[in-house]
């Protein structure tokens, strides 16, 4: 969805060829959070990558992040500590040999600051 600029989740048919999307309501719940999010979601990360920009950002380092930060402010059910470990096992298998120390820093900066966002 980030590489064609379109957050409408409703026109996405599957997740994989496997499980179709419609199935999982708790992918659809997240979907709807991180679209109506995404820019708070993105200033949060902007304001915590030291020198970089957003669309600098490797593809699945942004996704990742995206998902991390979204679920650390807007579902209360998921500790932190697991949004932070789980960014950092996606980041070790879809990011590039430094991804997951990259992930793993910013959500670190970023659990640190994070009653200056509240």
């Amino acid at each position: 969805m980030d590489v064609t600029g379109d957050f409408n989740y409703e026109d996405v048919s599957v997740i994989s060829e496997n499980e179709p999307i419609m199935k999982n309501e708790r992918v659809i719940s997240f979907l709807g959070i991180i679209r109506d999010h995404i820019k708070d979601i993105d200033r949060i990360i902007l304001e915590n990558i030291d020198s970089w920009k957003i669309d600098r950002l490797a593809k699945a380092d942004l996704a990742i992040l995206r998902v991390a930060v979204g679920e650390m402010f807007f579902c209360d059910d998921i500790p932190e500590s697991v949004s932070i470990n789980e960014a950092v096992e996606l980041a070790k298998k879809y990011g590039d040999e430094k991804s997951s120390a990259f992930v793993n820093a910013v959500l670190g900066k970023i659990s640190r600051n994070r009653s200056s966002y509240e």
